[in-house]
């Protein structure tokens, strides 16, 4: 059964009540026995799972438990995974890195325990990772990841990042892998990057009707929250500039420059359309 170590001793019905009271902000630990504990300052040592609790005086003491005992992690998603996201997106991957390396570590050493997220979060390390140009350590990680996770989604993003590592030579093929994983996934940040990939493909062909539509999808159907929205606008711009409509490329660019100035493509907008008001 359970293992309770304690670094402070405590009467039982003290120690339920302290951890029944808990903050579970951090997440609970669900134990086969059915118990359900406080996952507040979780660590791994070995085979040992730890947690800090307070004891009635208001100190802070420790319980472990044997991670046989334990049935599955509950644990929040760790904001690092939005913050990481927004700042790959706004060309800072260095600082993503160094957000979400430390979550990955952590849940490296959980990641044989039912619930943990450890292939969801190293999913944007290998973004990061891309971004500064690290293929191999990228390429390792996605792989790794890919042969873990027993997710679909998390195989399919793992798959596009791969791909887009690596894209295949021949457009055909190119538009074919992203086209069978925009078919399969629901997941709106895999398929966005999907759509874009479309859209970068058929830009690079001149097939400029379909490189608008696939990076039109995005605003489309992916509005909310989307860090990578100031990529598919400035492709929808770029489009737009190509199939000679200058009043929607403009207005585009200005979409972009006020609803995300601090993105890189906010810096392309701005001196395209200085261009622009120096030829009027």
């Amino acid at each position: 059964m359970k293992t309770l170590l304690l670094l402070l001793l405590l009467p039982a019905s003290s120690l339920l009540a302290q951890s029944a009271s808990m903050n579970s902000s951090s997440g609970v630990i669900l134990l086969k026995s059915g118990a359900k504990v406080p996952a507040e300052g979780l660590a791994r040592k070995e085979d040992m799972l730890t947690v800090s609790v307070k004891t009635s005086t208001g100190s802070m003491g420790t319980v472990s438990y044997t991670v046989a005992d334990v049935a599955e992690l509950d644990l929040p998603v760790p904001p690092e995974i939005a913050l990481a996201n927004g700042l790959i997106a706004q060309g800072h991957a260095d600082q993503a890195l160094a957000q979400i390396g430390p979550v990955v570590d952590f849940q490296q050493t959980v990641r044989d325990i039912p619930g943990n997220c450890w292939a969801r979060i190293a999913l944007v390390k290998g973004a990061a990772l891309t971004a500064l140009n690290r293929g191999p350590e990228a390429t390792s990680l996605l792989k790794e990841i890919a042969g873990y996770s027993k997710d679909p989604e998390i195989q399919l993003a793992a798959k596009l990042q791969l791909a887009l590592l690596q894209p295949p030579k021949d457009p055909t093929e190119a538009l074919a892998a992203y086209d069978a994983i925009i078919h399969q996934s629901f997941d709106p940040k895999t398929l966005t990057q999907a759509w874009i990939a479309e859209g970068d493909v058929h830009l690079a062909e001149h097939e400029f009707d379909e490189a608008l539509l696939a990076y039109l999808t995005v605003p489309v159907f992916f509005p909310d929250h989307n860090p990578q929205m100031p990529r598919a606008l400035w492709g929808v711009a770029q489009s737009y500039a190509k199939l000679k409509d200058a009043s929607n490329q403009e207005k585009t660019l200005r979409q972009l420059v006020a609803q995300y100035p601090d993105a890189p493509e906010a810096s392309l907008a701005k001196a395209e359309l200085m261009k622009k008001e120096n030829k009027t």
